[in-house]
């Protein structure tokens, strides 16, 4: 069974957080809530536990998961460059729903980069995320804890008991606010290019 949390997300126990975010590093799943949903983390760089999490949520091996940063100095571990456009792009918008697609580094899991040489990558708007990533010390993942194929959920009742009980920590903060996901920016080519529509417009991102 998993350790479960009910974190306040307004003031939020970090002791609690301590403890989800050594489960991470023992290379557990955790389940957190977003800006938006609640989300699966797993070490980014621990591939056993990417294993886990996707026969957990019977996701294919080809569809990669976006990871969640804590600050832009991060990416250094995850891509060989960052155009300069990306970064005021990330300095504006980060922390908040914006997604942005790096060229991956060849050493990163294809259960990350989807085989296809690309790194997604943000920091969370929501301070429970964000300072979960931060006690980590390392990016996690961030995708939605459904089963492939279901409704993104934004309060723990809405999470499938198979999937539930397949985690280590569960942090419930009750509902979160569900919305729009965030808008997917794919900045390894100019020029940039929207993949998904998201809380962003792409007007407001690529001056349209």
């Amino acid at each position: 069974m998993p350790q479960i949390f009910t974190i306040n997300p307004k003031s939020p126990d970090d002791a609690a957080l301590q403890e989800a975010a050594a489960v991470i590093r023992r290379g557990g799943i955790a389940l957190y809530p977003t800006e938006t949903f609640y989300g699966l983390g797993v070490l980014f760089n621990n591939e056993e536990a990417l294993v886990r999490l996707f026969a957990a949520k019977g996701r294919r091996e080809t569809k990669p998961v976006l990871l969640l940063i804590d600050s832009s100095r991060a990416l250094d571990q995850l891509t060989p460059e960052i155009m300069p456009e990306a970064a005021a792009l990330a300095e504006r918008w980060w922390p908040g729903p914006l997604t942005m697609l790096f060229k991956a580094l060849p050493h990163l899991s294809p259960y990350l980069t989807g085989n296809e040489g690309k790194i997604g990558c943000r920091i969370s708007g929501d301070q429970i995320a964000r300072r979960l990533v931060e006690l980590a010390g390392a990016p996690i993942t961030s995708t939605s804890a459904n089963l492939a194929g279901g409704p993104s959920a934004a309060c723990i009742a809405d999470i499938p008991g198979e999937l539930l009980e397949k985690m280590d920590v569960i942090l419930d903060a009750g509902s979160t606010p569900g919305g729009l996901a965030s808008t997917l920016l794919d900045v390894t080519a100019r020029p940039f290019t929207v993949v998904r529509e998201g809380a962003i417009a792409s007007g407001q991102l690529l001056g349209d």
